[in-house]
């Protein structure tokens, strides 16, 4: 009865470790590709990002090249994806010099659980936690119609998330 198809959406954040604010966010569709939202989410996060940490989606040279244009080759971020256990390299194999290989080499000799440890891969769960705590706040729905309304509509309500966040760590 005219009834139209649900659209799938998706929130992608940046989130400061310190402060546990989203600093930056992007609603996509869900055919826009992962690497596509790299770069403005690195660009929108301010100056000071030592590293990027991400899940597998995001493995892969598009991916990286988006995050390296998107900050100055004087400062450029640590990019912490791990490699799919199909392209880690049996211990003891030569790599190239690419984080990504030096990344699988590592996984290779010392074992994933290590080498998440080593580099800080547990700092993802903030990424994670930023988007429980929005679904929860919001219900997981968009209101809005439109997708410009939509993305007004996160814009918003991020807004409103971190400022209870600096309101509750001032109490």
């Amino acid at each position: 009865h005219g009834e139209r198809r649900r659209v799938w959406r998706k929130l992608h954040v940046s989130v400061d470790p310190a402060s546990s604010e989203i600093v930056a966010h992007v609603l996509t569709d869900s055919d826009t590709s992962d690497a596509a939202t790299a770069g403005p989410l690195v660009a929108g996060s301010g100056g000071n990002i030592r590293r990027v940490i991400a899940d597998g989606a995001y493995d892969g040279q598009p991916v990286t090249k988006a995050i390296r244009a998107a900050r100055p080759a004087k400062s450029p971020p640590k990019i912490i994806v791990p490699p799919p256990a199909k392209s880690i390299p049996p211990p003891g194999t030569p790599h190239g010099g690419s984080e990504r290989e030096r990344h699988a080499a590592e996984i290779a000799a010392h074992g994933r659980m290590k080498w998440q440890k080593d580099n800080d891969y547990g700092f993802r769960a903030l990424g994670e936690t930023a988007i429980g705590r929005y679904k929860n706040h919001t219900g997981g729905i968009l209101r809005a119609r439109t997708f410009g309304a939509q993305q007004k509509e996160v814009d918003i309500d991020i807004s409103v998330m971190n400022r209870q966040i600096r309101a509750a760590k001032q109490v």
